[in-house]
């Protein structure tokens, strides 16, 4: 009997074939090139490469289509994601390329981009992920090539330090999170993600009490990739690690390994493992609280900005996560409810508003370390007087960060309380609105200092082009994407042509 095989439409994997051929060929030019030419070409070449591949992926919107027998899908979860995913990269790559070629003992800027390249192809595999194989290597991808950028400043012994603690906790995080994949598989049978969700809702159907192997399998997925979002109590390797890696490896690390992370959830917890929504919604919404008020609690005592911004990660983990706590489904298969869609779509907005506001609070940062500054609290004293652009550009994304309007942050925050209320979750939408006051401290204690206090002019001149321009595009999307935040949500509402494509696939 003659096999019936799939033929793989490759036109739908065209943005991932751009980022993979793109990681091939930026070695290459780091290997020939004179070194002249090197920070020139290949940041040109990076650039590039990830616009190309924004373009290919926004040609291809509305596709809602799988290929590689379910291995791949592009809908309209695939688009956003994606989309948030190329924005950060490149975004990374206009903050950080003098930092790299002029900082921290001049490290290989080619050896930098090349493993950049390959942590966005992972996240970009994650998002696109129809099967549990092809996400987790899609997770362990980007999180390898994150690993080893935590350590790209080896001269330095809390870069190798934070690396450390970030690797090792890692491979526990992964082994739980396979262990996790195995006990789902033994359970339904099946790696796909479609499914697995077809055969859990076939054995909950009529049974009051839970299989204990899903509920076990559902468990451990949680934990795990509650390690790759920094949610607390999986959060051990985040100070250290956002506090040793160089600072524009911060602000990606901040950014394109959640997003993965965040994808892995919605792919396997919501689509594959929605039958048991009353479940995990509970669990999300204690560890979105306890993220929320531990990241911020615990951000007020920092005095070193760069750590602060790593504990203010974590309380917006707890943000974003309360957005998943919103997910309901009414009756029947995927019929999910109105606060359950915007659940979701909040989500996906906050992790491109994230992208920018906290990407842009790095490269300030960085900047301040051209100009042979620390990242002590005093190392920001005077610097509204001495250099009022950058401490303009920091208040804004502080203040974005915080949530005020018209920035980007305040419609972030916006859409995930208004989600909660429809959800009639009342007591985690104040806990939002609450600390969110509670960091106004910290946030308004750096720009108090910069406005506040004198300070002295910047004992090193250094001229950052790329930077700067890199910092005043991100100035900009911050109020102009709040402005226009509706369309952004309307394209992020896409996401339910996910179910669309699982629809067709299961129940043919």
């Amino acid at each position: 009997m003659p096999l019936n095989l799939e033929v793989p439409d490759w036109g739908l994997v065209f943005p991932q074939l751009i980022v993979f051929i793109m990681t091939i060929l930026v070695p290459l030019l780091d290997a020939f090139l004179p070194k002249a030419r090197q920070y020139t070409v290949i940041t040109a070449v990076s650039l590039i490469g990830y616009g190309a591949a924004l373009i290919a992926l926004i040609w291809q919107s509305g596709e809602n289509k799988s290929t590689f027998s379910g291995l791949f899908r592009a809908d309209g979860l695939t688009v956003f994601l994606s989309l948030s995913i190329l924005v950060a990269a490149i975004l990374t790559v206009l903050t950080s390329a003098s930092y790299v070629e002029h900082l921290e003992g001049k490290m290989p800027l080619g050896e930098f981009y090349t493993l950049l390249s390959f942590a966005v192809l992972g996240a970009l595999i994650t998002s696109a992920a129809g099967d549990m194989v092809m996400l987790y290597v899609g997770i362990e991808l980007s999180s390898l090539a994150t690993y080893i950028l935590t350590a790209f400043a080896k001269r330095r012994t809390t870069a190798l330090e934070g690396a450390l603690k970030y690797f090792l906790l890692g491979l526990f995080a992964s082994s739980i999170l396979l262990y996790g994949m195995a006990w789902i598989y033994g359970s339904t049978g099946s790696t796909n993600i479609d499914t697995i969700s077809s055969a859990i809702g076939v054995l909950v159907s009529g049974q009051e009490q839970r299989d204990a192997s899903l509920l076990l399998g559902l468990l451990l997925v949680i934990v795990g990739l509650g390690f790759k979002i920094a949610a607390v109590p999986f959060h051990f390797w985040t100070p250290d690690a956002y506090d040793g890696a160089p600072t524009p490896v911060t602000g990606y690390m901040s950014m394109i390994p959640k997003a993965a992370g965040f994808a892995a959830i919605i792919r396997l917890v919501i689509q594959g493992l929605e039958p048991l929504s009353d479940d995990w919604t509970v669990l999300i919404a204690v560890l979105a609280l306890i993220t929320m008020v531990f990241g911020n609690l615990v951000a007020v005592s920092q005095r070193n900005v760069k750590r602060m911004l790593a504990y203010s990660s974590i309380a917006h983990t707890g943000y974003m996560m309360a957005g998943f706590a919103a997910y309901r489904v009414t009756d029947g298969f995927s019929n999910v409810s109105d606060s359950g869609k915007l659940g979701v779509s909040s989500v996906l907005f906050y992790l491109l508003a994230y992208a920018f506001m906290n990407i842009g609070a790095f490269a300030i940062i960085s900047w301040i370390q051209h100009r042979g500054r620390g990242m002590e609290l005093e190392d920001f004293a005077g610097l509204g007087t001495t250099h009022p652009f950058p401490a303009a550009a920091m208040a804004v994304f502080l203040i974005s960060l915080m949530g005020i309007p018209p920035t980007i942050g305040f419609y972030a925050k916006y859409y995930v309380i208004v989600a909660l209320i429809e959800a009639n979750l009342l007591w985690l939408a104040l806990a939002i609105v609450v600390m969110s006051a509670v960091s106004a401290f910290f946030y308004l204690r750096v720009v108090a200092v910069m406005y506040f206090q004198e300070g002295q002019e910047s004992p090193v001149k250094f001229s950052t082009p790329m930077l700067n321009t890199g910092i005043a595009i991100i100035v900009v999307a911050v109020f102009v994407l709040g402005l226009f935040s509706g369309r952004i949500v309307d394209l992020a509402n896409d996401w339910t042509g996910a179910f669309t494509v699982m629809a067709t696939t299961v129940h043919p």
